[in-house]
């Protein structure tokens, strides 16, 4: 597994780094693992989700923010300079467990979270929750015979904006209970982490490496030997 921290300028850069790599990932067997930061304010939506019913257009407009569509499942997400994010690809297994992709990523995030001193815990279908409040959203999707499993670690965000740009999602997990974006979300540096850019990208790559050599849920032959629940490719 390479694991690495590599950032482009803007969201759409970034995301379209990740399809390139996944859709190359089954002819050259490569696994990454790799670290960005969102840029510029962008809402990134899920690959089936519809603008009108998540995003406020309008706000977005007045802001200037770009609306994006990404190719995973999951819900909308606004990204900033604040967010760090992780992209893990590898070349896809014949069978896969959603929960087990998921797992992947909770474990990452949930790593780096305990190398701060918090506690995280996977919620939800998705998500992971340092105290009843989400720090991190993930999405994976099947393509190109390759598996791409990402997701968000929020350091810093910008709450007002949230709450202009994007609706109250139609579906919520149960432990949201209807709360605000403002009173749901929290970050690292609320939870008093205030480490600079750079400290914190060191310690998540470090934190992964360490995670795929010893970490027995996140090697790759427990992902080769799911075999429950068989994945349509699209």
């Amino acid at each position: 597994m390479e694991v690495t921290f590599c950032t482009a300028p803007t969201v759409a850069e970034n995301l379209a780094i990740d399809e390139t790599v996944a859709k190359s990932a089954w002819s050259t067997g490569q696994r990454q693992l790799r670290f960005w930061w969102g840029g510029p304010p962008t809402v990134v939506m899920g690959a089936n989700e519809r603008a009108e019913q998540v995003v406020d257009i309008d706000a977005c407009i007045r802001h200037g923010v770009n609306i994006l569509k990404r190719c995973t499942g999951g819900g909308t997400v606004l990204q900033t300079s604040g967010v760090l994010n992780y992209s893990l690809v590898m070349p896809a297994p014949d069978r896969l467990d959603l929960k087990a992709g998921f797992r992947l990523g909770a474990d990452i995030v949930c790593a780096i979270l305990a190398a701060f001193g918090l506690e995280g815990r996977p919620e939800g279908v998705s998500d992971v929750a340092v105290d009843n409040r989400k720090i991190s959203g993930n999405a994976q999707a099947r393509r190109w015979k390759a598996l791409l499993v990402h997701g968000t670690l929020l350091v810093d965000f910008d709450f007002d904006l949230a709450g202009e740009v994007l609706c109250h999602p139609l579906h919520e997990p149960e432990y949201r209970r209807g709360r605000l974006h403002r009173d749901f979300l929290v970050t690292l540096s609320a939870l008093g982490v205030h480490q600079d850019r750079r400290s914190i990208e060191k310690t998540a790559v470090e934190t992964a490496q360490t995670l795929f050599v010893h970490g027995p849920s996140c090697c790759m032959n427990a992902v080769r030997n799911i075999s429950v629940h068989p994945v349509s490719q699209r």
